[in-house]
C-alpha cells in the first residue's frame, strides 16, 4: 500500500469534556442491557479528511523507541484461533519474539483480541471470552495511560514479583503487537501516529468501564501537527 490521504476519526473538542470526563461503557453479555435504550457512552465523533497516511515499510528508520512503533517481519506458526489452546500457542510465540526484539528479562502476554471487520450485535460481545472477535476499534486511541498503565501491572504481575520487578533498576513496558491474518489486507487497515508529533493536550482520557472495574484509555483529538 503507497501512501494515502485518506479520513480519520477523532474524538470531538467538546465544551462537555471540561465538566464530565468521556467515558464507554462495556456491559457484561448477561446484564440485559439494550445499546439502543441504554446509554453507554459520551463519546463523540468527529472525522477529518485529507490525512496523509504514510507507508511504513518505506521508512525503515521508524522504530519503537523514537516514534512508539515499527514494522517488523516475524511469521507465525498460527494462524487459526478456534480453541483457548491455540491463543495460548500464540501468546507463548509472542512472548519470545518480544523477549528477543527488547533484550528483556520478562515478558507477560495478558491479553489476545481478534478483530474482523464486520458489526457485531451487543447481546454477542463477551469481554471475558478469550476467543471473542470484536469488529474494528473506533476513533483514534491508546490503550494505557499514565494512570491505568501501573494498574495493568498490578493486575497482571503475581504479587510474589513485585518486590523484584517493581523496585528501582526495572523498567516496564506496556506494548501492543499486532498481525493481520490475511495476506493483504485493505479494508480498515491500521494506522500509527507518530508519538513524536503527539501534544499532550491532544490525548483525552476516557474511562472505560468493565463489569469488574473501571481502566482508562486515551482518545486522541485532532492536530493538524499529527503525522500519520
Amino acid at each position: 500500500m503507497p501512501d494515502v490521504r485518506t479520513t480519520l476519526e477523532y474524538l470531538a473538542r467538546l465544551p462537555l469534556y471540561e465538566t464530565e470526563k468521556p467515558y464507554l461503557y462495556l456491559p457484561g453479555k448477561d446484564e440485559g442491557l439494550d445499546p439502543n435504550v441504554t446509554k453507554l457512552d459520551n463519546l463523540e465523533y468527529e472525522r477529518h479528511s485529507g490525512i496523509l497516511v504514510k507507508d511504513v515499510r518505506q521508512h525503515p528508520e521508524l522504530n519503537f523507541d523514537d516514534c512508539g512503533f515499527e514494522f517488523q517481519e516475524y511469521p507465525s506458526r498460527y494462524q487459526q484461533f478456534a480453541t483457548a489452546a491455540d491463543t495460548d500457542r500464540y501468546r507463548a510465540e509472542t512472548e519470545q519474539i518480544l523477549k528477543k526484539r527488547f533484550n528483556a528479562e520478562r515478558v507477560m502476554v495478558y491479553d489476545i483480541r481478534l478483530r474482523k471487520n464486520d458489526s457485531f450485535h451487543r447481546s454477542e460481545f463477551d469481554v471475558y471470552d478469550p476467543l471473542l472477535i470484536e469488529g474494528p476499534a473506533k476513533g483514534a486511541h491508546n490503550d494505557v495511560t499514565f494512570h491505568s498503565a501501573p494498574n495493568i501491572v498490578k493486575r497482571h504481575l503475581p504479587k510474589a514479583d513485585w518486590s523484584t520487578y517493581l523496585q528501582p533498576g526495572y523498567r516496564i513496558r506496556i506494548l501492543n503487537t499486532w498481525r493481520p491474518l490475511n495476506k493483504v489486507l485493505e479494508d480498515r487497515p491500521l494506522a500509527f501516529c507518530d508519538s513524536r508529533t503527539v501534544d499532550a493536550d491532544d490525548l483525552m482520557p476516557t474511562d472505560r468501564i468493565l463489569p469488574d472495574r473501571v481502566g482508562e484509555v486515551y482518545y486522541l483529538q485532532y492536530n493538524p501537527n499529527q503525522q500519520w
